[in-house]
């Protein structure tokens, strides 16, 4: 016994040795450390990075500015989608488990610069190698402020102040900030431009006039982007020379009121009509006119004037915000509710980002959270979603003409909390020119209807390709946890285009590392067509629990790997 120790002395000890440092090994660095530029002001910067390929024993992440410490991740300030996560697993503690990689370094000092590392830590503390280097000169201080009081607006929630607020931004230099402060400010449909800032101040409210004569109609966009809705409460577009903008900002801890529909007395949720379809399917005439504000005068404007019906006009209802031709665009800190139709619609715009803003249009009919059309890089981090429809929306165009549109791509979801909603992250059904290179995680979906939801109709063509969707928590669904459909259709969305050559589809599609507890139907459903198979869907590392049998025709190449089922009473299954 005691010869073979010896014998094998130095092989034990290589073993040890080898077992030592697996112990102890550092987590892999993470990656592509950087600061979407535009969210820069003269005291903040915001960091955000990727995680390494190998992130399974990543707990948290150490941020490090000029050689010190400034403190973790998740240590970050407490957004309202961050109070919501950090409930969700206090109730939740066997829920797949997200990381925090994101970190706002706040109280510098104008005009100074700052070098910024990160490291991975694992659950023993052990720290990674450092992250790239990322050096940053803090925003000189901000320009010129036109608080819109002085350019006559009052906020006393009744007083017109659309010509008082367009006046202040026509007269914003560039670099200059549009105020609005305490108070409730009605307006009209407004334009912003390039190299501004429109702050809505802590316990400010710009509210949208009920009156469907403040927003003009019957616009054209683009040659690809034809349109025949109102315009928004807040607008951007290029000039008549074409000339796209760029630079906009829109922040603020105030609140944005479309002043869409009513609500009840005590003014806690939005009214929703109990008649709300005709047999056909399409909404009854006084599913708006009986609970809208800006919503129903808009569609009894078109009546008046175009002798549309309210089935023709119901689609044409303004949005809260609509941002087109854009490149470089933020929002930040701002409450979004009550909109006649969407929240923000960004049509062809480049380099968006979207921070800490709360999306709170629950029971708003059509009330889609975020829609991004035609458009490229997209950041949506740390929002909180609570919709009367989608939450996060992509669309590229329908049929044949559709298909010569840009591709909506390069996006990036994290550390958002989505509630209600008919999906969170949402694909379609206008696919024509694809939806591609999406990646959402270390997201919360507690209470949408489905979580990860790709759908399309035969006429549109094109779909939805390259997209992971992994690390997310999912519970108490409506629906379905993932859906691919092209059996979509929406009877209410009355629309004439030449129809595609042939179906869409949904490939190259990676579902993993999600846990998922309580779905009303089916865990996946898949439905294509005998013409058009969804192919290369891959499901890794799911954990299913007291959710229905999953759904699934029509697919190609599709791979379920560590499928983990657990049912009420039983005891868990691996599939």
């Amino acid at each position: 016994m005691k010869i073979g120790i010896v014998k094998n002395g130095i092989l034990t000890m290589m073993a040890l040795l080898a077992l030592s440092a697996a112990a102890f090994a550092a987590p892999q660095a993470p990656v592509g450390l950087r600061e979407p530029e535009i969210a820069r002001t003269f005291d903040e910067v915001i960091l955000i990075w990727e995680k390494p390929q190998s992130y399974g024993d990543i707990k948290n992440y150490n941020v490090y500015m000029d050689g010190r410490y400034l403190g973790a991740a998740d240590s970050d300030a407490a957004t309202a989608a961050k109070k919501d996560i950090a409930a969700f697993y206090a109730n939740n503690p066997q829920a797949q488990p997200i990381t925090r990689h994101m970190y706002r370094v706040k109280g510098l000092e104008a005009g100074t610069k700052h070098t910024f590392i990160v490291r991975a830590v694992d659950a023993k503390g052990v720290e990674s190698a450092d992250s790239n280097s990322f050096s940053v000169r803090v925003a000189p201080m901000e320009k010129k402020a036109y608080n819109i009081e002085r350019f006559g607006a009052v906020g006393n929630g009744s007083t017109s102040n659309t010509r008082a607020i367009q006046k202040a931004i026509d007269s914003c230099v560039p670099g200059g900030t549009v105020v609005i402060p305490a108070g409730v400010f009605k307006t009209g449909a407004v334009w912003l431009k390039s190299n501004m800032t429109l702050e809505i101040q802590k316990d400010a409210v710009l509210l949208g006039s009920e009156d469907a004569a403040d927003y003009p109609y019957h616009y054209k966009l683009y040659p690809y982007l034809k349109d025949e809705r109102y315009y928004a409460l807040l607008n951007a577009r290029p000039g008549e020379d074409g000339q796209r903008l760029k630079n906009i900002r829109i922040i603020g801890e105030g609140t944005i009121d479309g002043n869409g529909w009513k609500m009840n007395q005590d003014g806690t949720a939005y009214l929703y009509a109990k008649n709300t379809a005709d047999k056909d399917g399409t909404l009854g005439k006084n599913h708006v006119l009986n609970i809208g504000v800006l919503a129903a005068n808009e569609i009894k404007a078109l009546g008046d004037a175009y002798n549309l019906n309210v089935k023709q006009a119901y689609p044409r209802r303004s949005s809260l915000i609509l941002m087109q031709g854009v490149d470089s665009l933020y929002f930040n800190g701002i409450t979004l509710k009550n909109p006649a139709n969407h929240t923000i619609i960004s049509q062809n715009c480049q380099d968006v980002v979207v921070n800490n803003v709360k999306f709170n249009t629950y029971n708003c009919n059509n009330g889609d959270g975020f829609e991004f059309v035609n458009s490229r890089r997209l950041i949506v981090m740390d929002s909180q979603f609570d919709t009367g429809d989608d939450c996060i929306n992509f669309a590229a165009g329908e049929g044949k003409l559709g298909a010569k549109n840009p591709a909506t791509q390069k996006i990036w979801i994290f550390n958002n909390a989505f509630h209600h909603g008919h999906g969170a992250v949402v694909m379609g059904s206008h696919t024509a020119a694809f939806i591609e290179k999406v990646l959402a995680e270390d997201n919360v979906i507690d209470g949408t209807d489905i979580g990860l939801r790709m759908k399309t109709a035969p006429a549109n063509g094109g779909g939805a390709r390259n997209v992971v969707f992994r690390d997310n928590a999912l519970k108490n669904l409506q629906h379905q946890a993932f859906v691919f459909t092209t059996a979509y259709n929406d009877p209410n969305a009355i629309a004439q285009f030449p129809k595609a050559d042939k179906p869409g589809c949904f490939y190259n599609i990676r579902v993993e590392n999600c846990s998922v507890e309580n779905t009303k139907d089916a865990g996946i459903e898949i439905q294509g067509l005998p013409e058009a198979y969804h192919h290369d869907i891959t499901f890794s590392h799911i954990k299913f629990k007291d959710t229905k049998p999953w759904k699934i025709s029509y697919l190609q190449n599709g791979t379920f790997e560590d499928i983990i089922m657990e049912e009420p009473g039983k005891k868990a299954t691996k599939q």
